[in-house]
């Protein structure tokens, strides 16, 4: 079984009766929203599709956390003043200053790539929550059980707590009403009248009051818990740097617990996503990043799915964008094509079912790359090419692009260059045997034989299997040689079909 299917089946098992089951992601827009993130919404995704397919309604929610400081400004962020430092996302005007904010800027061209991929959560937007007053009860609760939730928190702690520190310990952050930053200091908080006090260290002061148009955001290990209670959230992942013992989501299940009365959703941690060939962790804020946008540059929405589906979520995995864009799609396809002939276990079809994918397609991403890379990468040719086949539309629309911008960006050597004269000087180091088989093979693409192939292995006896063998590919290396200058290349009928019979005639022996 999937392990998506294990955590629906956990979840359900907890409350049978549920006319719903609220999944869980959040994200914050510190900068371009890269892989790595997508993975806490790809495995709340997986969740909510496991549950639709055992017959239950989930209520998939993604929090971003757009009222969160700008810690740093991302080495790839152009445009952004560094006094923005400080400031919540959706305070900085927008890097390209066409978008609401700072925040606004990165969510919408996240949405958008989830779209693509056909995800589509209840957006919760932070800023709208905190300042629009939705949390106002549970801040003052929380800002009255502050010394409560100080002895939670040093319970996980290793250092022993300080009464200093707990009788001035806030859970929140306070954005100053005269220049916005967080950089304040809370001097004291009133039960009664649920006001606080404080100063900023940039020559200001004043009060904000819960209820009044307040500027605060709760420190995370309180915000967490929080937001699942106020949401009733029954799943939702969280990354390794949060699941590690005594970490954040100990700290918010105590919270929860003792503070809420509520008990923590059903958790699954899940490990980095790694772009191979880096040793640091992607880092929006650092900028060393893939965006989901780059990824569907390459990949259908169903194979970058696959991705992400077929690794427990605690394995960590690289993605790459060189060979092993091939190898993906080739397991891909050989998945869909197992589970259209019913060969796929039980694991490997809800795989499959995870990706949204159906049918066994019969266009091969490697084969529009070798068609690419015999035309110089003309998706019109190859386009005309595809269709003379009898290939499905949708499918060329949907390969040939990615398979084009794979070539041009990532793999460009492979683009062959077809040679334009007779290579005489590599033809004189052929073998008699080899020079007589290229003169029998130029006379059959004369005749133009039903099956070409079949008639090309006919001209090899079958006395002997290996020495079969060997003839044959030492002749297709020969026609490679003179034809593209390489010791391989794509079959020899789709050879013929791109270069033409007369032209591949003219290369590949001397003129009369």
């Amino acid at each position: 079984m999937h392990w998506a299917f294990e955590a629906a089946q956990k979840i359900i098992s907890r409350q049978p009766d549920a006319e719903h089951y609220t999944c869980a992601s959040g994200v914050s827009p510190s900068g371009y929203v890269h892989v790595g993130n997508f993975r806490e919404i790809a495995t709340t995704f997986f969740v909510t599709e496991a549950l639709k397919a055992l017959g239950k309604e989930p209520r998939f929610i993604l929090s971003w956390d757009d009222y969160d400081r700008l810690r740093k400004i991302p080495h790839n962020v152009t445009g952004v003043d560094p006094d923005a430092i400080g400031l919540p996302y959706t305070k900085i005007p927008s890097p390209d200053q066409q978008a609401a904010s700072y925040g606004a800027y990165f969510e919408a061209q996240f949405e958008a790539g989830l779209r693509k991929l056909g995800i589509q959560p209840a957006y919760i937007y932070e800023t709208q929550c905190y300042e629009g007053g939705v949390y106002d009860e549970a801040l003052k609760h929380i800002m009255d059980e502050r010394l409560a939730i100080y002895d939670i928190i040093a319970r996980f702690r290793t250092e022993a707590p300080d009464a200093a520190e707990r009788a001035a310990y806030y859970p929140i952050s306070l954005y100053c009403d005269t220049c916005g930053h967080d950089s304040t200091v809370i001097e004291d908080y009133d039960s009664e009248t649920s006001s606080i006090h404080y100063h900023c260290t940039r020559g200001h002061s004043g009060t904000q009051q819960i209820g009044q148009g307040q500027r605060i955001k709760l420190h995370w290990k309180v915000d967490w818990p929080m937001r699942w209670r106020y949401e009733q959230v029954q799943f939702e992942p969280g990354g390794k740097d949060h699941s590690s013992k005594n970490g954040s989501f100990d700290v918010a299940k105590a919270i929860a617990k003792e503070l809420f009365d509520y008990e923590a959703p059903v958790y699954e941690p899940y490990d980095f996503v790694n772009i191979k060939g880096s040793h640091a962790k992607m880092s929006s804020s650092v900028g060393n990043i893939l965006t989901l946008d780059e990824l569907l540059s390459v990949y259908t929405p169903e194979v970058v799915l696959y991705l992400y589906a077929k690794y427990q979520p605690r394995a960590t995995f690289d993605l790459g964008l060189d060979e092993d864009v091939l190898r993906n799609y080739a397991a891909y396809e050989q998945l869909r094509q197992q589970v259209a002939a019913g060969q796929a276990d039980e694991n490997l079809t809800q795989t499959f079912q995870l990706t949204g994918g159906d049918g066994a397609a019969s266009l091969s991403f490697s084969h529009v790359v070798s068609l690419l890379s015999l035309t110089g990468n003309d998706q019109t040719a190859v386009a005309e090419l595809l269709t003379k086949e009898g290939q499905a539309e949708a499918e060329i629309q949907e390969l040939l692009p990615r398979a084009a911008y794979w070539l041009t960006h990532y793999a460009p050597e492979r683009v062959a260059t077809i040679r334009e004269t007779f290579d005489q000087t590599t033809y004189d180091t052929l073998t008699p045997a080899v020079k007589t088989e290229l003169h029998q093979f130029v006379d059959l693409l004369a005749q133009a034989p039903e099956d070409l192939m079949q008639a090309v292995y006919d001209l090899f006896p079958e006395t002997d299997k290996k020495a079969k063998r060997e003839a044959q590919k030492a002749l297709f290396q020969a026609i490679y040689q003179l034809v593209l200058g390489s010791t391989s290349g794509p079959r020899i009928n789709l050879l013929v079909s791109l270069v033409g019979p007369e032209r591949l005639t003219r290369l590949l022996v001397p003129s009369a």
